[in-house]
C-alpha cells in the first residue's frame, strides 16, 4: 500500500509553508506528496461563497513551476491534484503524467473529455460525496486504461467511524477491477489505517500539517509530521504480515516439514514419521514414465494491455487454437490448455471443451501450482511450459529439447538465439517440484524462467539456433496491439499454408523487415524488480550449461 501525504490548505497560501510540508512528508516516509493546483478564476465564480478563501491561498503559475522544480531537486514524488483546465495544462506541460482529480470534477464532462484526450496520463479519481452512477459516468469518459486508482473516502472533517465505509472496496474492486485508494479524514492514526491496509486498499491518503495550532483550513484531520512518521512506520511494519495472497510454506517452515511430514516406508502399509523413506508426492513423481511428456499451454483471459488476446483471430483460427493445433502436430507429447476455473476464463474453457481439445483448470494465480497439478494428473515425468501468447512456438524445437533432456538427464531445457515467442521451456517434474519447495512464495511463479536460470544447482541444457535469419532481439510474443499486428503481418506471407505447416525456417526467413528490440528495454522481474534486456540476455548466455547443442538452419 502506498501512502500519500495531502497538503490540502495547510499551507495557508504561504509558499514557504508549502515547501516545508513537502519536505516533512518526505522525511515522514510518505511515498507521495499531493497538493491542489488551482487557478481560482477558472475554478469558481467571483460571487461563490468561498471565492475569497481560495483567492487568499492561491499560488501563481510561476510559483507552481518553481515548486515542481523544488520537488524534482529533492526527489519528492508529487501528485498534483488539478482543479481546473488551466491547472491541468500547467501540470501536463511540466511533465506530470500521474495526476489526481478531485470529486468536484466527477461530472465535469468538458474537463473529463480533455483528460481523456491524453493517452499518456494516469488519473487518481476521488469520489467523496459521489454516487455509483457518477463514478460510472466519469470512468466511461476517462476510460479504464487511464485510471490508476479510484479513491473512496468521506468528506466530513473529521469523519466519524460509522461513516468510513471501508467495505466499499469490495464492490468497487468487483465492478471496476482497479486499485482502490482511501482518503482517510478520521483522527485515527493506528487502527483505521491498519484496517485500510488489511482490507487491501492500494493507497492511503492522510492530511499533513506543520502545526494544528495555526488552525489552517484543514487542521482538524491533519497529522503533525511526527505523527505521520509513526503511522508510516506502523503500516510498513504490519504490511509484512499480509504476505503474498498465496498459501505456500515459507522458508522458515522448511525445517519443520522434515520432522512433521510422514513418509512411505518399506514394509509399512501406511505412511509414518520416519528418518528413512520418501515423501509420498516425491515418490509418485519419481515413478512417472520418462517417455510421458505433457505440454502446459498456459493461457487465461486476464490481459489488460490487449484484452482477450489469445482469442483474437489469427491464421486459420483463434490465436490460442492455432497454437494448440500447431503443437499438437507432434506425437511426442500431449498438449493441454492449462487455464483456471475462474468465471473470467469460461469463454476460453468453453471453446476448448466444445472442440474436444485437452483442457485442465488449475490455480488462477500460481503458474507452478497449475503446471505441477497437470503433470501429476497426467503422470508426466516432464512438462513443457508454453505461454498462450507465443503463437509461433515451434514443435520441432520442442522435440529436439526432449531428446536433449533424455540424453543428458537435464532438469531444465531452453532455446537460445531465437526471437521471443519461438522457444518453449522444458522442466523435469522432479526438478519443478524441488524448485516449488524452495520458493518463498508462488505468487510470482509466472516468472518461472527467472527462478530456473538463477538456480545454481540446476542441470540446464539449451539448443543454440544458428541461422542467417534468426535474431533474439525480435519479439514474436503478443502482449500489446503492436505485437499482434507484427505477427499478423508475418502470417500474410503464408496465407495459403495451414498454420501447423509453417516451419521455423519459414518464420526466420520472414523477419527481414521486423524492427528489433531496444537492448535497454526493461523486463519485469518478481516483486516489482526489473532488468534490462541486455543484462538478461548476458545472464542467459553466461549460464553454466551442461550441454549446448547447435541447431543449424
Amino acid at each position: 500500500m502506498k501512502i500519500i501525504a495531502e497538503s490540502a490548505f495547510n499551507h495557508n497560501g504561504n509558499y514557504n509553508e508549502l515547501l516545508n510540508l513537502a519536505l516533512e512528508s518526505q522525511k515522514a516516509g510518505a511515498d507521495f506528496f499531493t497538493a491542489q493546483v488551482m487557478n481560482v478564476n477558472a475554478f469558481c465564480k467571483s460571487d461563490y461563497d468561498k471565492y475569497d478563501l481560495y483567492k487568499n491561498t492561491e499560488f501563481s503559475a510561476s510559483q507552481w513551476v518553481s515548486f515542481f522544480d523544488f520537488c524534482n531537486e529533492n526527489d519528492i514524488k508529487l501528485i498534483p491534484c488539478v482543479l481546473d483546465e488551466i491547472s491541468f495544462k500547467l501540470c501536463y506541460n511540466n511533465g506530470f503524467r500521474l495526476l489526481k482529480i478531485h470529486a468536484t470534477d466527477i461530472t465535469n464532462e468538458p474537463f473529463l473529455k480533455l483528460l481523456s484526450s491524453k493517452n499518456d496520463i494516469k488519473i487518481i479519481l476521488e469520489t467523496q460525496c459521489a454516487t455509483m452512477f457518477e463514478i460510472d459516468f466519469a470512468c466511461r469518459i476517462l476510460g479504464k486504461e487511464r485510471i490508476e486508482s479510484i479513491f473512496s473516502g468521506f468528506s466530513n472533517y473529521p469523519t466519524e467511524i460509522e461513516d468510513l465505509n471501508l467495505n466499499v472496496i469490495e464492490s468497487l474492486k468487483k465492478k471496476y477491477d482497479l486499485p482502490i485508494g482511501f482518503a482517510d479524514h478520521s483522527l485515527d492514526t493506528t487502527n483505521i489505517p491498519l484496517m485500510v491496509l488489511a482490507k487491501g486498499y492500494s493507497y492511503l491518503e492522510k492530511h499533513i500539517t506543520i502545526s494544528r495550532n495555526k488552525r489552517h483550513y484543514d487542521y482538524q484531520v491533519s497529522l503533525y509530521p511526527e505523527e505521520f512518521s509513526v503511522m508510516v512506520r506502523l503500516l510498513k511494519h504490519y504490511f509484512k504480515a499480509l504476505g503474498s495472497h498465496v498459501k505456500h510454506p515459507v522458508l522458515n517452515e522448511s525445517k519443520y516439514r522434515s520432522i512433521m511430514y510422514k513418509k512411505v516406508v518399506l514394509n509399512e502399509k501406511t505412511l509414518k514419521r520416519s528418518n528413512d523413506g520418501e515423501y509420498f508426492i516425491e515418490k509418485k513423481i519419481n515413478s512417472f514414465d520418462k517417455k510421458n511428456i505433457v505440454v502446459a499451454l498456459i493461457a487465461r483471459l486476464k490481459s489488460k494491455r490487449l484484452e482477450q488476446k489469445v482469442l483474437k483471430p489469427f491464421h486459420n483460427n483463434l490465436l490460442v487454437v492455432d497454437l494448440y493445433n500447431r503443437i499438437s502436430s507432434s506425437k511426442k507429447f500431449k498438449t493441454v490448455l492449462a487455464t483456471s476455473d475462474l468465471k473470467e476464463d469460461y469463454p476460453l474453457c468453453e471453446i476448448f471443451s466444445n472442440n474436444g481439445f485437452n483442457l485442465f483448470k488449475g490455480d488462477a494465480v500460481s503458474v507452478i501450482d497449475r503446471m505441477l497439478s497437470l503433470a501429476f494428473e497426467e503422470k508426466a515425468a516432464s512438462i513443457f511450459r508454453v505461454t498462450g501468447d507465443n503463437p509461433f512456438t515451434d514443435p520441432y524445437l520442442m522435440e529436439e529439447m526432449v531428446t536433449l533432456q533424455n540424453e543428458y538427464e537435464l532438469d531444465y531445457v531452453r532455446v537460445n538465439n531465437v526471437p521471443f515467442g519461438i522457444g518453449a521451456e522444458l522442466y523435469s517434474t522432479k526438478y519443478l517440484w524441488n524448485l516449488y519447495m524452495n520458493l518463498e512464495t508462488t505468487y510470482y511463479s509466472e516468472y518461472l524462467t527467472w527462478y530456473a536460470i538463477n538456480d545454481k544447482k540446476v542441470r540446464i541444457g539449451c539448443l543454440d539456433v544458428e541461422s542467417n535469419y534468426s535474431n533474439q532481439l525480435i519479439n514474436l510474443s503478443v502482449d500489446v496491439k503492436e505485437d499482434y499486428l507484427r505477427c499478423k503481418s508475418i502470417l500474410r506471407k503464408f496465407k495459403n499454408k495451414k498454420f501447423e505447416e509453417i516451419s521455423l525456417k519459414d518464420i526466420l526467413n520472414s523477419l527481414e523487415d521486423i524492427n528489433t528490440l531496444n537492448v535497454n528495454k526493461e523486463i519485469k522481474l518478481p516483486e516489482g524488480n526489473k532488468i534490462t534486456l541486455k543484462d538478461y540476455l548476458e545472464l542467459i548466455e553466461g549460464k553454466n550449461y551442461v550441454i549446448r547443442k547447435k541447431i543449424i538452419f
